[in-house]
C-alpha cells in the first residue's frame, strides 16, 4: 500500500511540479529538493532516531530537521484518516537565525491529491556550521470539501561541526 501511495505521490509531483522560492543563499549554499521517495526514506530513518516532533490534529503531521554528511535535511509528512481531496503543506519555511532575526532560506507549498499521506522535503547543501535553523509551516488536508490545518514549528537546530 505504501509503495502504491509513494508511486501516486511521485506521479503527482511530476504532473503538478512544485515551485521553490529561495532567498539568496550565503557562502555557496545550495538546496536539493527531495523526491517523495527520498523524503519518505529519510523520514523513517530520522523517525527511528526519535528526532521527529509530532503534531497530531490531522492524523500525524511531522517535521524533522537533522544533519547528515554535512548537509541539513528537512523532511515533513502529513497524514489523513481516510482519503483527502488535497493533502500537503503550505508555507513550509526553513529559516536561519541572523543576529536577532530569522531569515527565510527556503519556502515550499506543495500537495498531493486523492491520497491519505503526503511526504516532502529538501536538503540544504553546505549549511553554516554552528548556524541556527528552524522550520515552520502549515500542514493541511481538504476532505469532503472541508479544510483542516495545523501550524507546526521545530525547535532551533544548531548545525553541528562535521
Amino acid at each position: 500500500m505504501k509503495r502504491v501511495l509513494c508511486l501516486i505521490c511521485a506521479l503527482a509531483l511530476l504532473i503538478f511540479p512544485a515551485q521553490v522560492y529561495a532567498m539568496e543563499l550565503p557562502d555557496g549554499q545550495k538546496v536539493k529538493i527531495l523526491t517523495a521517495e527520498e523524503a519518505e526514506r529519510l523520514y523513517y530513518e530520522l523517525a527511528s532516531r526519535e528526532v521527529i516532533q509530532p503534531k497530531t490534529d490531522l492524523g500525524v503531521c511531522d517535521i524533522c530537521i537533522s544533519e547528515s554528511n554535512g548537509e541539513l535535511i528537512v523532511v515533513y509528512s502529513t497524514t489523513c484518516r481516510g482519503i483527502a481531496e488535497k493533502i500537503g503543506v503550505r508555507n513550509m519555511t526553513l529559516q536561519q537565525k541572523k543576529g536577532l532575526l530569522w531569515k527565510e532560506v527556503v519556502l515550499r507549498s506543495e500537495y498531493s491529491e486523492n491520497t491519505d499521506a503526503y511526504f516532502g522535503g529538501f536538503i540544504l547543501e553546505a549549511p553554516e556550521i554552528g548556524g541556527k535553523y528552524r522550520v515552520k509551516g502549515t500542514h493541511y488536508i481538504i476532505k469532503d470539501s472541508v479544510e483542516t490545518s495545523r501550524y507546526a514549528e521545530t525547535d532551533t537546530y544548531v548545525m553541528p561541526d562535521k
